[in-house]
C-alpha cells in the first residue's frame, strides 16, 4: 500500500519557515543574546605629560612674564637650589597647574598659582612643619587682589615614600574653619556688632542706614606669615553690607598627617570702631 507523502512534506515546510522567521520590530534581547560592545574612548593625555626636564626653563620668571601670551608657556616660579627643588607654572597651553621638580622627577598638581589680572610670583619656604624630622616645601600663592581684598593660598608639599603630596591650606578652607569657631552678637538697638573668640573680641559700630539689617560676616582677605617654621593665618573680617574691615582673626596653622587645624585662635580689632 502506498503511503501519502503530503503530511511529511507539510511538516518539513513548517520547520523551514520557523528557521527563517525574522525577529519582530519590538524584539527585546534575552540575557543569552550577544550585545555589541562599545569601543572605550581613548583617554586624552594631558599636554604637560610629555614634558621632560630638558623642556623646562632655567631662568627665574618675572611677574610680568606670567600669562603674557596665548602660546604654551612654562615659568620657573621659584627654587631651592640646595635641595634641587624647582617649582614651575604652566599656562593653559600646557594644561595649567604647577610642576614640582625634585632632581629629575616631575610631579604635576592641578592648581592655580597666580591671578591672571594681577600676576605675582609665589613665595617658597622650606622647614619641618609637622615635626617629623624631614622638611616640607611650603608655598604661598597670591590668589586675588582687589583693593584691600587680598587673598593668598598656602600649599604644603610633603615628600614621603618616593612621592609628593599636597596639603592645601586655602583661603576658603581657613575662613570656614574660623567661622565655625568664632561667635557673633548684634545689638540692634545700639547698632553694635561683636565678633569674639574666648577672651578676645572686636566691636563694630554699624552705620545707621544698615542697622535694621547689618548683613552677614565675611572673611574675604587672607594672608599667611611665617616665623621660625610656624605659619599664622590672618583673616580680615567685615560685614558684607558695609564692606568695612573692622577686625582680623588670627590662628596658628597646625600641620599634621597631611591635614591641618587652626589653633591659638584670637580676634584683634582694627583701628575702625
Amino acid at each position: 500500500m502506498r503511503k501519502s507523502v503530503l503530511p511529511a512534506l507539510l511538516c518539513a515546510l513548517a520547520l523551514l519557515s520557523a528557521c527563517g522567521k525574522e525577529e519582530p520590530l519590538n524584539w527585546t534581547p534575552t540575557p543569552a543574546t550577544p550585545r555589541p560592545t562599545a569601543a572605550a574612548p581613548a583617554e586624552e593625555e594631558a599636554p604637560w605629560a610629555a614634558l621632560t626636564v630638558d623642556d623646562l626653563p632655567t631662568a627665574l620668571a618675572q611677574a610680568s612674564d606670567l600669562f603674557s601670551g596665548e602660546e604654551p608657556q612654562i615659568y620657573l616660579l621659584g627654587c631651592k637650589l640646595g635641595e634641587e627643588l624647582y617649582l614651575y607654572g604652566l599656562n593653559e597651553g600646557w594644561g595649567g597647574g604647577v610642576l614640582l621638580r625634585r632632581g629629575e622627577e616631575l610631579t604635576h598638581f592641578d592648581q592655580a598659582f597666580s591671578p591672571t589680572d594681577t600676576p605675582a610670583l609665589p613665595e617658597l619656604h622650606l622647614s619641618d612643619y609637622d615635626g617629623d624630622g624631614s622638611e616640607e616645601l611650603a608655598v604661598r600663592y597670591l590668589m586675588a587682589a582687589d583693593g584691600d581684598r587680598i587673598a593668598y593660598d598656602l600649599h604644603i608639599y610633603d615628600w614621603a615614600d618616593g612621592a609628593w603630596t599636597d596639603c592645601g591650606v586655602t583661603h576658603d578652607i581657613c575662613a570656614q574653619k574660623a567661622l565655625d569657631e568664632v561667635e557673633t552678637d548684634y545689638d540692634a538697638a545700639a547698632g553694635r556688632f561683636t565678633l569674639s573668640y574666648g577672651s578676645t573680641s572686636a566691636v563694630y559700630q554699624v552705620p545707621a542706614q544698615y542697622r535694621s539689617d547689618p548683613g552677614g560676616l565675611t572673611l574675604d582677605t587672607c594672608f599667611f606669615r611665617e616665623q621660625d617654621g610656624i605659619f599664622t593665618v590672618v583673616l580680615g573680617a567685615r560685614l558684607d553690607t558695609t564692606g568695612t574691615l573692622f577686625a582680623n582673626i588670627l590662628a596658628t596653622i597646625d600641620f599634621q598627617g597631611g591635614d591641618f587645624t587652626l589653633r591659638d585662635i584670637r580676634v584683634e580689632p582694627t583701628t575702625v570702631v
